[in-house]
């Protein structure tokens, strides 16, 4: 019976040790917030408030600008390597050796196949001895320009024959001016082009006629000074090649060939004009 109740007693004292434990450590955890700061549901802290991140407020105006440039398209890009129209060049100046051509080679082969010295006489009927021609254009529309031209030759002409001799120096002065229409793919004045104008050439002759029976016997002189002024109208074509266009440049200065086909149209001195290959230039774009 005694021992009964000593462990009796021990056990009432171990019960009241482990309530005193348990109470102790509820109130430990309830003093450090454990029940109020953790959700027993999801098992994960709470947050607080001041860990709420709020959006700021929507700018409607800015939104609207803001989708208006996104669903513009990009702007296109101009490549700089390609450029048409008036930018590749306003002006242009040439040297022209058409007039060369002329006054020594196309209008003394015409004339001295045409015309036969008389008394074995071995000098030619026309010699041509220099010439030259200033060339410009000035570019108002893609495919139109403003042509002007003005130069200068001379030639020497002889002829005789059973009553007379004839002994000549004919400086001329030719100019002309027109337009210039370009027909092409691009919008770029080059390539093949027609030149409908008008122009002229002054003809100054020093020139000494001698009159006798015969060639020999010319005895008496005649000196003759010429005035003569040839107006026309002609139509001129050829092409225009820009020498850049292969180095890939297509504007700044840069240097062309104009070379002319054919010039026909009427004169009132010769009453038709045809001159083969009449312009054979070189010079600058800019």
């Amino acid at each position: 019976m005694m021992l009964f109740r000593g462990r009796y007693y021990i056990f009432v004292r171990l019960f009241f040790v482990f309530i005193f434990i348990l109470t102790f450590s509820i109130y430990s955890f309830a003093q450090n917030n454990f029940i109020s700061d953790y959700n027993i549901i999801d098992i994960k802290p709470l947050e607080s408030k001041t860990n709420i991140i709020m959006p700021p407020p929507i700018d409607r105006d800015r939104l609207e600008a803001t989708n208006k440039v996104l669903q513009e398209p990009p702007p296109k890009r101009v490549s700089t390597n390609v450029l048409n129209g008036l930018d590749t060049h306003t002006h242009s100046f040439g040297l022209d050796f058409g007039t060369t051509i002329f006054s020594m080679v196309s209008a003394p082969l015409a004339v001295n196949l045409s015309y036969e010295q008389k008394n074995g006489s071995t000098d030619s009927a026309l010699k041509g001895k220099f010439g030259f021609r200033f060339t410009y254009t000035y570019r108002f529309a893609e495919k139109i320009e403003l042509d002007a031209t003005i130069g200068t030759y001379m030639v020497s002409a002889f002829y005789t024959n059973d009553k007379s001799f004839f002994n000549s120096d004919v400086y001329a002065i030719p100019f002309s001016a027109g337009v210039r229409i370009y027909y092409n793919k691009d919008d770029n004045a080059s390539g093949f082009f027609l030149l409908p104008k008008a122009g002229g050439t002054i003809f100054i002759t020093k020139a000494t006629l001698y009159k006798g029976s015969t060639y020999i016997e010319g005895l008496l002189p005649f000196n003759r000074d010429a005035f003569v002024f040839d107006k026309y109208v002609a139509l001129e074509f050829g092409f225009r090649i820009d020498l850049s266009r292969t180095w890939g440049i297509y504007s700044g200065i840069r240097p062309f060939i104009d070379i002319s086909i054919l010039d026909f149209g009427f004169s009132s001195v010769y009453l038709l004009r045809a001159v083969p290959l009449p312009r054979f230039s070189i010079g600058i774009l800019f």
